[in-house]
């Protein structure tokens, strides 16, 4: 998974198609939608939810999809910019009890799995760390659903965006395919067009309870230099507001890249991390870079020195497999979340989110795993033709 993010970061992924790189302009979607937008209240919006959640694959036939139109795609899409552009900061503060969700990938029968078993908004509460689409059939259903449900319920559902959420991942990796195959050359187009407008006044960052920094990838050597070098670790959280103007595209590099694409040293005791200077010294790298792609490789002090940064105390984030849905590392200081079972169509990994019960975050203890194993149907041969975009990642 996390090898595929970085393709999207390489200069040759920056190019972008018409489609595509018209998403960046803003009045484009505006103006397409504005007519439409009116027509859909809160009652539509509930029965859209309403029929997205109530959904059942008939005898497990997973090629079936809900309906949805082009125009609806649309509509949610522009409410979701006037929200976000409005309402919402680059780093989001919220509370808990929260439910956190890792990448999705399009499983959408997996999301209604966790909403079934952990409880709908705003009966519970849910933080979504990005990868929404591609790879899976149906990232149509899941960011619909989604967008729609933080509409409805802003104060129980947040979505952050992850590296997916970007013009050159829904292209190469399947989101593109499957709006076109659904709604038409033309309108696939549009479609695409609104939904990456709306990925680019997505959120990076949520500080949950004061002291759990979540996001898609991870920390960034900029929390080391000006301004937050020098600020207050409690008013650092909101620099980045300053930091990061939206809407962007997301670059091969800087501080918004980092958060959504940097990864945690797996093997610290093998690399060592130490490289010879001309002295014949050795020094200890904290933040490595990652050859040809994108961001940086970080250590445990280099975690340990961004938490502080912003006053916080672990990192929760998703971008990368995890066999058991989720993984520990850097001294349990780093989650990562995989919350999509059966990755891709291939994988026997298993799907978590993690469950934060008490009003005060405990350190010690600050929640539990809910896990979810792979449908036995949705790793059969029968079924796997149909399942997933083919992609060459």
């Amino acid at each position: 998974m996390a090898a595929a993010d970085a393709q999207a970061c390489t200069p040759g992924c920056a190019k972008m198609q018409s489609a595509e790189s018209s998403a960046t302009q803003a009045p484009m979607l505006e103006n397409r939608s504005n007519a439409s937008a009116v027509v859909m209240d809160h009652a539509d919006l509930a029965e859209l939810v309403k029929r997205l959640l109530s959904f059942q694959a008939p005898n497990y036939d997973y090629s079936v999809h809900p309906e949805l139109t082009a125009q609806d795609c649309l509509i949610v899409c522009h409410m979701a910019i006037k929200y976000l552009s409005s309402s919402t900061s680059v780093c989001v503060q919220t509370d808990s009890p929260i439910n956190i969700v890792g990448d999705l990938h399009g499983q959408f029968h997996d999301l209604l799995r966790f909403f079934d078993q952990l409880g709908q908004p705003p009966q519970a509460k849910f933080l979504f760390l990005g990868d929404y689409v591609n790879k899976g059939k149906f990232s149509l259903e899941v960011i619909v659903l989604l967008l729609s449900l933080m509409l409805m319920y802003p104060d129980s559902v947040v979505l952050l965006r992850g590296s997916s959420e970007c013009a050159s991942k829904c292209s190469h990796y399947g989101f593109k395919d499957e709006l076109i195959g659904r709604f038409g050359a033309n309108s696939g187009t549009s479609v695409l067009v609104g939904f990456l407008r709306c990925f680019q006044w997505l959120p990076l960052a949520a500080i949950v309870g004061g002291k759990l920094l979540c996001c898609h990838g991870g920390v960034s050597p900029s929390f080391e230099l000006e301004p937050f070098a020098s600020g207050q670790p409690e008013t650092n959280a909101d620099l980045l507001n300053n930091k990061i103007e939206r809407p962007f595209e997301l670059q091969q590099f800087g501080l918004a890249c980092d958060l959504l694409c940097s990864d945690p040293m797996k093997s610290p005791a093998r690399d060592n991390f130490e490289v010879s200077v001309p002295e014949g010294e050795r020094l200890k790298l904290n933040w490595v870079t990652r050859g040809r792609s994108c961001s940086y490789h970080f250590s445990k002090e280099a975690l340990c020195s961004s938490l502080r940064s912003v006053n916080a105390a672990l990192l929760v984030r998703g971008r990368e497999i995890a066999n058991e849905g989720f993984a520990l590392r850097h001294d349990r200081l780093c989650i990562t979340l995989c919350s999509a079972p059966g990755y891709h169509g291939t994988r026997g990994n298993k799907g978590a989110a993690l469950q934060i019960e008490d009003r005060e975050v405990n350190l010690d203890r600050p929640g539990s795993f809910f896990v979810l194993t792979p449908r036995s149907e949705l790793l059969s041969e029968k079924n796997r033709s149909f399942l997933y975009w083919h992609s060459t990642a």
